[in-house]
């Protein structure tokens, strides 16, 4: 029998497809992507990794023991990097944290953060509600990384990293050590959806509604 990811990256390869293969990364790495998307997205984004944050605090205080301490701490260890990455995005497009706090939410980022939030009541919940972000970040460096574009180069030098990976792989090992049920299956599948959903907003520039 298959793990749990290969199943459902099995089940649900055409959705996976359309999320790390969108416009939106296809055009980051051709260096044809509009700035102000890419704007957009990463100050979305940014309100994203705050919500997202508290949703796995909530879900490790809902569930501590020695495995899931273990597996924050070699997790989170590449966090710094990822951020010192973010950061220097940020100023080199004249991104404040007053800005990003005043603006509001687009509406999938909004749902996105409420699911994971909703989902951080326990633990499996919440990791296979998670994989799809951690893990398909990783896919879509790897397809960015050489980008011409060197804004777009340096966003996906951090997720193309063996340090990301490492970190990708310690999710997977944990989804993959859970017992999967429809419920939770069906969080991993509105969680890709909801990426792909991301990627469109960010595209269009959606309208932002949420505060």
């Amino acid at each position: 029998m298959s793990d749990n990811f290969s199943y459902l990256r099995e089940k649900y390869g055409e959705l996976w497809k359309s999320y790390v293969q969108h416009e939106f990364v296809l055009r980051m790495k051709e260096a044809s992507l509009p700035r102000e998307a890419f704007r957009y997205y990463l100050i979305q984004d940014s309100k994203y990794v705050a919500e997202m944050l508290r949703a796995l605090t909530a879900a490790a205080a809902n569930a501590m023991d020695d495995k899931v301490s273990s597996f924050l701490t070699h997790v989170l260890i590449s966090k710094d990097k990822g951020k010192e990455v973010h950061n220097d995005l940020l100023k080199k497009l004249g991104i404040g944290e007053s800005e990003i706090k005043a603006t509001k939410y687009s509406l999938v980022n909004f749902a996105y953060t409420r699911h994971l939030l909703l989902s951080s009541k326990s633990w499996d919940s919440f990791i296979f509600a998670w994989t799809p972000c951690m893990v398909g970040y990783h896919e879509i460096g790897k397809i960015v990384k050489d980008s011409k574009d060197e804004l777009y180069k340096e966003w996906a030098s951090f997720y193309a990293s063996d340090e990301y990976r490492e970190r990708s792989e310690s999710v997977l090992k944990e989804l993959n050590s859970l017992n999967i049920t429809d419920y939770l299956e069906s969080l991993f599948e509105n969680s890709v959806k909801l990426e792909v959903l991301f990627w469109d907003s960010a595209l269009k520039q959606s309208e932002l509604l949420f505060r």
